[in-house]
């Protein structure tokens, strides 16, 4: 398919979703609710920003590790869309039968930062000191890092655990630990100096592949949202808070089973 046409059959989708939401008005009447992962959430906060300027649709997100999110829309949080930061929980959540749509949104990049220091591949493999890093238990930047440490054969006096990326982030940002593994959307975002992070090669770790789910039970506007994810401009922008974009066979809006999802959901 052409780029052309790629973008002719995204504005389709969009509008069949549009045409959906305007014939159920009701839809209007309760906020769009969205947990997302902590490494991840300055970025869908902007993207969330430009959403309600564009469609006067409120929206509250909720940040919190993957493993949390997961746990609470196990135990039945109202959440209408999740942004996961890796692909296993969104992919249970579905085989679980509690989504109607699933998609990779993009792909994380890991960093070595030392503040005030230089931080690059030798440094890191030299390492001696405290680490911060997340839980690689509950998140997936956790589980890079662990993977990153180990294949450097980095030899740490201590590893220090965030609940979750952005606990680790602050563990370096506030001095509790001279050094960390964390997320490169966490060093754009505070815009660090360049000398200061090295990024980690995306052959060290299992790729980082951040999924989305649309819930079983969400409002007909989450699916809004999910082309709006994934209009040409928003990529952009996920891509410049320093991620990588997903692949482009994934990134043509949402599908035609989303769609017919959207009428079928309006009339329950």
């Amino acid at each position: 398919m052409t780029s052309s046409n790629g973008w002719i059959r995204r504005k389709i989708l969009l509008a069949g979703v549009l045409i959906a939401l305007f014939v159920h008005t009701s839809c209007y009447a309760d906020n769009l609710r969205i947990g997302v992962s902590s490494n991840f959430r300055s970025t869908l906060e902007k993207i969330a920003t430009g959403f309600e300027l564009e469609y006067n649709i409120k929206v509250e997100v909720s940040a919190a590790s993957t493993g949390a999110l997961f746990a609470q829309v196990k135990s039945g949080a109202p959440f209408d869309i999740l942004f996961a930061a890796d692909s296993l929980r969104p992919a249970l959540l579905e085989s679980g039968g509690h989504t109607r749509l699933r998609r990779t949104y993009a792909y994380g990049q890991l960093v070595f930062w030392t503040p005030g220091k230089p931080a690059n591949k030798t440094a890191l493999r030299q390492y001696k000191r405290t680490m911060a890093i997340a839980n690689p238990r509950h998140a997936p930047y956790g589980k890079a890092a662990t993977e990153t440490l180990e294949l450097m054969q980095v030899k740490t006096d201590r590893v220090v655990y965030g609940t979750n990326i952005a606990q680790a982030f602050n563990f370096v940002r506030t001095g509790n630990a001279p050094a960390g593994l964390v997320a490169l959307s966490q060093i754009k975002y505070l815009k660090v100096p360049a000398v200061e992070f090295w990024v980690v090669p995306t052959e060290f770790y299992a790729p980082i592949e951040q999924q989305l789910v649309v819930l079983e039970d969400a409002s007909v506007k989450a699916e809004l949202f999910v082309a709006y994810t994934f209009d040409p401009d928003t990529t952009r922008l996920i891509e410049k808070a320093g991620y990588l974009a997903a692949e482009k066979d994934n990134q043509t809006g949402i599908s035609n089973r989303a769609v017919t999802t959207i009428g079928a959901g309006a009339n329950q």
